[in-house]
């Protein structure tokens, strides 16, 4: 019966989404619709996520940072709620594995009755066998260790994909987690490269949450789960990414527990992603007893990282790119501190400047950087806030969020306060009123930190600095 559900449910969804696309020519004219909607894929939806896929990484990274706002706002208006959206590129094995699925059903609903003595043969109760070929996503070449950058924020989980790769030790259960851009999947590919590349290992598997629910809905209807955990056990590495997403899909997630446990019997390798910790899991809908089991593994977080993270990643990224042109060093730090929202959306603001520069010899500076990403940041702009500008200052004079508005008075911390004073006043025209609730301060304190940031504005390179980079921030 639940079977039954989600299959319907994917038609519900196919016949919505048809209407999603209408709607979303009409908005934006067929020029953009051609060029940047056209292959848009519905890989999942629920009332807590949609996930939409599109061919290649420039089109996600252009659909993420200018036409985000009319995905979902369209998506609300002709769909119905969603918490969040998400945007992945559909790797070819995905589209061949779902078109056999689909195919697979469009024959048992046509013509049943028409299956040759063969397939006869190959089914059980009139159902035929499902094939697991493809269930594996292959690997992103550039996700690997040599291209991720260490650091503190990521450091524990560096070193528990080491541990996965070690030799002559008991195998455990591996868990990395984090929220969305911090590098979780790129981790568990470099993991599944390196176990692929060392001698007698046995294969990796990397497995998306999609392919694995497609596979086991398949599976069950066909009665063969067996085959199922065969393919997946076949594997000497398995990686199961965004974990998060096979909330509410209970059939999906006791078949996941049997291959674990086999796995790791058997002495495999088992590595899985996802976005919440293991306390977490079973509050937003999944079994308590996938939850506790991922609880007893090796539980290493990703936490996002800062500005130095950031550009690391900038420089790792250039130096593997077989583009012609130079990013300065000031057009990086620029894309590092500006684009902050995730690693994901630095890496895109970077990929932006290699598709319109990649093919030419040339430096490119702070200015053409500025000149050429201003249409990313005019899309994504929204009001800048007080809270922006403490945010902005802590982040660029090296402070906790908590500093800036706790009692403590060391002299880093207070000329920090000034510069997030002056810019709230200067840049974004608030009230001292205003400043002072935000920073918990009363109104004549922030009038006297108002004229100390003036003071220091005129004689202290540090400071002018730090007024710049929070500037920056709030200004795009």
């Amino acid at each position: 019966m639940d079977n039954e559900k989600e299959m319907s449910g994917r038609e519900n969804q196919s016949e919505l989404f048809k209407r999603y696309h209408a709607a979303l020519r009409v908005r934006v004219g067929d020029a953009k619709y051609v060029s940047w909607f056209k292959d848009l894929g519905l890989e999942d939806y629920n009332e807590e996520c949609v996930t939409l896929s599109t061919g290649s990484e420039a089109k996600r990274d252009m659909l993420d940072h200018r036409f985000f706002p009319v995905l979902e706002e369209t998506w609300r208006k002709e769909v119905g709620p969603f918490q969040k959206m998400r945007l992945t590129v559909l790797k070819t094995k995905l589209s061949e594995y779902a078109a056999r699925i689909d195919a697979q059903e469009e024959r048992r609903a046509a013509a049943p009755e028409a299956a040759t003595p063969a397939a006869k043969a190959r089914q059980k109760d009139g159902k035929e066998a499902a094939s697991f070929e493809g269930l594996a996503t292959g690997l992103d070449p550039r996700r690997t260790f040599d291209a991720f950058a260490v650091h503190s924020s990521n450091r524990i989980a560096w070193a528990a994909a080491q541990e996965a790769l070690s030799e002559g030790r008991a195998r455990e259960l591996i868990y990395f987690y984090g929220p969305s851009g911090v590098g979780k999947t790129h981790l568990l590919q470099a993991s599944a490269h390196a176990w692929s590349q060392a001698q007698g290992r046995g294969e990796a598997g990397y497995v998306t949450y999609n392919n694995l629910s497609n596979a086991c809905v398949s599976a069950v209807w066909s009665n063969s789960t067996a085959a199922l955990h065969k393919a997946l056990l076949s594997f000497g590495f398995l990686g199961f990414d965004d974990i998060h997403f096979l909330n509410g899909k209970n059939r999906t997630q006791e078949e996941l527990l049997i291959v674990i446990d086999a796995a790791l019997d058997s002495g495999k390798q088992v590595v899985i992603a996802g976005e919440l910790p293991p306390a977490k899991l079973a509050e937003a809908g999944l079994n308590q007893r996938l939850a506790d089991r991922l609880a007893g593994g090796i539980c290493a977080p990703i936490h996002p990282g800062d500005e130095a993270l950031r550009l690391a990643v900038l420089k790792k990224r250039v130096e593997q790119s077989p583009a012609a042109c130079r990013i300065s060093d000031e057009a990086l730090a620029y894309i590092a501190r500006t684009f902050t929202q995730s690693t994901r959306e630095t890496i895109g603001a970077l990929n932006q400047l290699l598709l319109m520069y990649g093919s030419e010899e040339i430096v490119v500076d702070l200015d053409e950087a500025k000149s050429v990403l201003k249409s990313r940041l005019d899309d994504r702009r929204r009001a800048a806030t007080v809270d922006d500008a403490i945010a902005a200052g802590a982040e660029a004079f090296g402070l906790k969020l908590e500093d800036m508005t706790g009692r403590s008075q060391p002299q880093r911390i207070v000329r920090a306060r000034h510069a997030v004073v002056w810019c709230a006043r200067e840049v974004l025209k608030e009230s001292f009123p205003r400043i002072g609730k935000a920073l918990k301060r009363d109104h004549t304190t922030v009038m006297s930190s108002y004229r100390r940031a003036q003071a220091l504005i005129e004689r202290d390179k540090a400071f002018q600095d730090g007024v710049k980079r929070i500037r920056e921030a709030l200004e795009g």
